[in-house]
């Protein structure tokens, strides 16, 4: 039963930073792009206020998916290292009492 399960510090804490890298690289491309995805009316016609309305409606809804994208990416990254963290912790405590119980069995 020994060794079954593995977890690297540096792996696991690694992939938190690329999440949140992700999220950075999201949140810029995102600035960058979204003026462009929305429209202005090309004219003063009715056609053209409801055409650059329905482009405009639709880089809203892919504005605030980005945007939950984005937090999710950061919230994964979170729980990651508050679980990794939790992880270390136990551990720790568990590695303490194998100690004990290694050294009165030791003494006997």
């Amino acid at each position: 039963m020994v060794d079954l399960v593995h977890l690297d510090y540096e792996v696991i804490t690694g992939a938190a930073t690329e999440l949140e890298l992700l999220a950075d690289r999201l949140a810029a491309a995102q600035s960058a792009g979204s003026p462009g995805t929305h429209v202005v009316p090309s004219g003063a016609e009715e056609v053209s206020f409801l055409a650059s309305n329905h482009f405009n409606e639709g880089a809203m809804t892919h504005d605030a998916s980005i945007a939950q994208g984005i937090v999710e990416l950061r919230a994964a990254a979170q729980t990651l290292r508050a679980q990794m963290a939790e992880y270390m912790a136990q551990d720790g405590v568990r590695a303490v009492g194998i100690a004990a119980v290694q050294a009165v069995t030791e003494a006997i």
